[in-house]
């Protein structure tokens, strides 16, 4: 069964857990630029909670460059080594790399190159992947917040030539929208799916009970894959107490039918 979940703070998965999600996700970097004393009280919380922090989104910071000439494999390597390792221990089990400020291409620098360099992280991100047991979706960001890597046909693309067990591929609803592009890219991504943002397009905000958004449709394109992994909610809320629930509510009643 599909699995429903939040993009927040570990602060809220308390109410995460309340409101009916399966699990949280929040931001690796975050994870990982924590002192040691507030990562054990971080992972404390989760390990006191229900649910787990299943998903985590935001790999790489902008600091860490991925495209360009000022890419340094050892930086790299060094992250994804902390990172990982503090991502297992509260249960994550896909990492979602959008990372639009690390990957996006320098003025000037040569496109070829730069996907070629996209391509090399993701082979240098496998080993850290497996030995952690954590499955990378690569997210496709719009053209205004990125200026690679696009379109769920760009995603999958590169993750079937690369190859690798570990490289998979994520929808993000509210990015597809902007993109125009529609969930027949779901289904063509097929097998390689492995995580779904969503949120309503329009402000993106949390999904809530006839705002207008394709929701049945969506569940129903990835039924038809058939998907069993996870959605979740990324986008700006009013009240998150509120919103939340109504996002939960919204949500299930599509993944039920």
């Amino acid at each position: 069964m599909i699995k429903l979940g939040v993009c927040t703070s570990i602060d809220n998965i308390d109410k995460v857990a309340k409101a009916g999600f399966d699990y949280l996700e929040t931001s690796l970097s975050g994870i990982a630029a924590l002192t040691d004393e507030e990562f054990e009280k971080a992972r404390a919380k989760v390990e006191a909670s229900p649910i787990k922090v299943e998903a985590c989104n935001g790999m790489v910071p902008g600091s860490i460059r991925l495209t360009g000439p000022d890419v340094n494999a050892q930086t790299i390597h060094d992250y994804l080594d902390a990172a990982f390792a503090r991502a297992e221990q509260l249960g994550t089990k896909v990492v979602v790399f959008g990372s639009g400020a690390a990957r996006r291409v320098p003025d000037d620098f040569d496109t070829a190159q730069a996907w070629r360099q996209v391509g090399n992280f993701l082979r240098l991100c496998e080993r850290h992947a497996a030995e952690h047991d954590i499955t990378i979706a690569i997210e496709p960001l719009r053209s205004g917040e990125c200026n690679i890597l696009n379109y769920v046909s760009e995603a999958t693309l590169i993750a079937s030539l690369i190859q690798m067990p570990h490289i998979a591929v994520l929808g993000d609803t509210y990015h597809m929208a902007m993109g125009g592009e529609s969930f027949s890219a779901l289904k063509m991504a097929g097998g390689l799916l492995k995580h779904v943002h969503v949120a309503n397009a329009i402000g993106r905000k949390y999904p809530k009970t006839g705002d207008g958004e394709k929701y049945a449709e969506l569940f129903e394109t990835l039924r038809s894959i058939p998907y069993e992994g996870r959605v979740s909610v990324e986008g700006a809320c009013d009240d998150f107490d509120t919103d939340v629930v109504e996002a939960f509510r919204a949500l299930d009643a599509e993944r039920s039918r």
